[in-house]
């Protein structure tokens, strides 16, 4: 009898150990001293250093305000670079807290890796870039070329059915990652290459491809809704990271922004006041600091902001807003009080 609940007492054991470490939640983070995001960092589109030595783009700047949040300081960031078909792998061995780097997810991603979307961060589009400036009023233009992209991806699914559909017997090269998609693109082995609008105007804007005259089709193939990510079974740290990117697009809601973010502190509303930290208990429930929001906002912006320095109109890549307007706005980007 004795050993049976001996036995029954280490079953217990060993899996509350277990679910610990699986839903550490922050602590690993605060315990390391720097948080770690995922992303793609094979050009200067999502996160780069600049001559200066500092990280730029948008990956950058939303792994800067999970730090700042989490950690108090918004420079105790690192950014590693984890190709498409490593996220989950990342994830698992704790290689990134958080993944970021522009990846589009599927359902089969979702039921069968350890991975779990945690909010919607923008939405991109799917595109086509050429090698040469054309005049092309359709794709039509482009039939039977040969089109480099990415394996196993959603990217390739979308670009079969596009293909398909419109019947423009393209000749699909796939590669087993961006920068082989890239080089060969640039080698003549494609007319054409297929991804992201980020990644493409990326490329297009480099100095080898101004160039050779590389420039992107207007055509969408479809649009691309981008996702933080983290692993499935810490979901204090999801939780966290959802709140704290809805932090960011309620304070463009309330019109809260670099310029006017002090003007709001003394304002009743209980959403703000929690948002702001007036009111502390709620970010601190959730282990982060309770002001960040605030110094987070007047050094780098609000949802808006971070977009149109990074994507938009104060960027190199000039992508209109569009869908990633608020809704209130005619976008698709929604935000929700912070009770």
């Amino acid at each position: 009898m004795k050993l049976k609940t001996v036995f029954f007492y280490f079953c217990c054991l060993a899996y509350s150990s277990a679910a610990l470490a699986a839903d550490a939640g922050l602590r690993y983070i605060n315990n390391r001293g720097y948080i770690i995001c995922g992303t793609d960092l094979s050009g200067k589109t999502l996160a780069y250093k600049d001559e200066a030595k500092i990280w730029r783009g948008i990956d950058a700047d939303i792994c800067r305000t999970f730090a700042h949040a989490i950690l108090g300081n918004p420079e105790s960031f690192k950014l590693r670079d984890v190709p498409a078909d490593k996220i989950a792998w990342a994830l698992d061995n704790n290689k990134v807290d958080i993944m970021l780097g522009n990846n589009v997810l599927s359902a089969k991603q979702e039921i069968t890796k350890p991975i779990n979307a945690v909010d919607l961060l923008y939405y991109d589009k799917q595109v086509f870039a050429s090698r040469k400036k054309t005049n092309s009023s359709s794709m039509e233009d482009f039939k039977g070329s040969k089109v480099c992209v990415l394996a196993d991806s959603m990217d390739l699914a979308n670009l079969n059915e596009f293909n398909h559909r419109y019947a423009l017997e393209f000749k699909i090269l796939e590669f087993p990652n961006l920068n082989a998609a890239k080089e060969a693109f640039y080698l003549n082995r494609c007319q054409l290459i297929s991804g992201s609008e980020i990644y493409l105007k990326g490329i297009a804007n480099s100095l080898v491809a101004k160039n050779d005259e590389t420039n992107v089709l207007p055509e969408i193939i479809s649009y691309r809704p981008i996702f933080a990510y983290v692993h499935k079974d810490n979901s204090s740290l999801r939780i966290t990271t959802k709140w704290i990117i809805n932090a960011l697009k309620l304070a463009e809601q309330q019109g809260m922004n670099s310029k006017n973010v002090n003007t709001f502190i003394g304002l009743n509303d209980p959403s703000l006041r929690n948002l702001l930290g007036v009111d502390m208990e709620l970010w601190k429930e959730f282990g982060v600091y309770p002001d960040w929001v605030k110094k987070a906002v007047e050094q780098r912006g609000n949802y808006g902001e971070i977009y149109e320095r990074n994507l938009g109109e104060d960027s190199p890549l000039q992508i209109e807003r569009k869908k990633n307007y608020l809704l209130e706005k005619g976008g698709l980007i929604s935000a929700q009080p912070f009770l």
